[in-house]
Parts: structure tokens; sequence; C-alpha cells
């Protein structure tokens, strides 16, 4: 079930998750990863009715009580939320303390009464979990030329190229570099949608390369590098369709995050981030 929700196939994990709970009733960890597969599917209540089952089996289960302290805070539930999110605080600190990945993932991070230091640290310890998944395939590092011979070339990564606020936002920006100093790539890593915002990122940037056919996030990394990307613009961050693992392998020697996400990466593969100072205040500059 877990191979199959890594694979994008919902159906077949759900079949899976489903399954393994006729197996065994009492099986807390299923009823957690049918909780998220119906969370990630935006089936919320049902969600919370499996998180709440899988605590009931086994209630030390920090990745179930903060994913459904997630899900209680979507619907809006606010019963005991100082006592539940002082228990989430707590279940980070002791986390982190212990070097593990944390229950609460970069995004959620943002929702919850967390010191600036927990959430780069929490961060961090997502952006190692790419590190470590890219180990796996035995790249060797790319090398780059430090002569820059004609446009500077930008590559802009985004798996929201589509009806999404991300593009809704900068739609128009890829058709408005000049094109005599820049040469735009956007790499987008979702299937066309059939939208306007697509056609027209896709119709005005130079180049518009749809990755999402290619799965191999080292092969991904590969179509990049090879177009000689200068900079290569990361606009997901830790949001859904993020694939961080293809900066993880750095086909580019200067990466930045922009726009799609608007905490740190906490990643020593990610440069820089074009931020300002309402979104990213010069105080707090040091936790990013």
């Amino acid at each position: 079930g877990n191979t199959l929700k890594e694979m994008q196939d919902v159906s077949g994990a759900l079949q899976c998750y489903t399954r393994a709970i006729q197996i065994n009733p009492a099986f807390a960890d299923a009823h957690s990863n049918l909780a998220s597969i119906h969370k990630d599917s935006g089936n919320i209540p049902e969600a919370i009715q499996s998180y709440r089952t899988a605590l009931k089996l086994k209630p030390d289960f920090p990745d179930a009580y903060c994913n459904l302290a997630h899900c209680l805070q979507i619907v809006c539930d606010w019963t005991d939320y100082d006592s539940r999110m002082k228990k989430l605080v707590n279940i980070v600190a002791d986390q982190l303390e212990k070097n593990r990945l944390p229950s609460v993932h970069p995004h959620h991070s943002m929702l919850y009464p967390l010191s600036h230091e927990f959430r780069k640290a929490i961060a961090a310890r997502h952006a190692n979990l790419c590190l470590e998944k890219i180990n796996v395939l035995h790249k060797f590092p790319y090398k780059f030329s430090t002569e820059l011979k004609g446009r500077l070339r930008i590559g802009y990564v985004s798996s929201d190229f589509g009806n999404h606020p991300t593009s809704h936002l900068m739609q128009s920006v890829p058709g408005m570099h000049d094109k005599i100093k820049v040469e735009i790539f956007c790499y987008a890593l979702s299937q066309d949608d059939g939208t306007t915002f697509r056609s027209k990122i896709s119709r005005e940037a130079e180049h518009f390369i749809d990755l999402s056919s290619i799965t191999c996030n080292g092969k991904a990394a590969d179509r990049i590098f090879s177009d000689n990307i200068q900079i290569l613009v990361n606009m997901n961050g830790y949001t859904k369709g993020a694939r961080n693992e293809i900066f993880a392998l750095r086909p580019a020697p200067i990466q930045v995050m922009w726009l799609g996400y608007p905490g740190t990466s906490g990643a020593s593969f990610m440069d820089y981030l074009i931020t300002d100072t309402v979104t990213s205040p010069v105080e707090v500059a040091n936790q990013y």
C-alpha cells in the first residue's frame, strides 16, 4: 500500500489498506495510512474517523495525532485546541531532540504555534530525506561550465502550471522576460489540465517541457541539465506535487525558491529565496 501511494496509485493503495484492515482490524498503522489516502483525496470526515480509530488502537502514535490535528484545523474544529497544540508542539520537540523525521509537515508547520527554529528544523529534516532518496540513484554530481555564453538560461519548475493560485499570479511572467538577455524554460511537473492558464504559460515561455511523464527524478534532472540551465527556480517548495529530489540532484549551478512556498526549504541544495520583507521579515532572516 505504501509503495503504491508513493507511486501516486491512490486507488491501489486504498485497496491495500482496506484489505489490511479486513485481515487485522486492530492494525493501527493501516487505519492511519487509510486516513492519509482519504485526507489527500479531500475526504476529510473519513480521514478524521480513521485517524481517531488508529489512535484508539495505538494512543502513542505521533503521525496519526499530528495528521488528525491538521484535519481538525481544515474543518475548523477548535475543540480542545489549546491542549491539542500543546501536545503537538511537545511531539515535535521530542522528535527533533531524537533526530527523527517530525510528524508535522513543513507546510503545515506554519499553521501551528511552533518557533521559527522548529520550523526551520522540520524543513531541514525533510530536505535531508530528499537527499537520502537520491542517494539510491548513485548518480555522479553534475559539472557546470563557469563560462557564460549567450543568454542567461532560467528554468521554472512547478506542478502548478494550470488552474492554481501560483499560475494565477505568475502566468504572464515567462513571456515578460527580455528575450535578448534571457532564455526561459518552464518545466511542468503535472499534466495539462486544459485551462487557459496552462496554455498561456506554455505558449509564452520560449521552451515548455512536460516532465510529468518522466517519473524518475534522476532522468528529470538529466533533462534539465541537458538544457544547460544556469538558474533553476523551485516554485513548489513543500507544497503538493513537489519533486524536491530533482533539486537535491543539483542539475543547475544556482537554485532558487520563489512564489509557491513562503517558508524556508531548510535545504543545503537551495541557494536563495526570492521573497519580500512582509512574507519574510528581515529580523528572522537567520531562520531561513
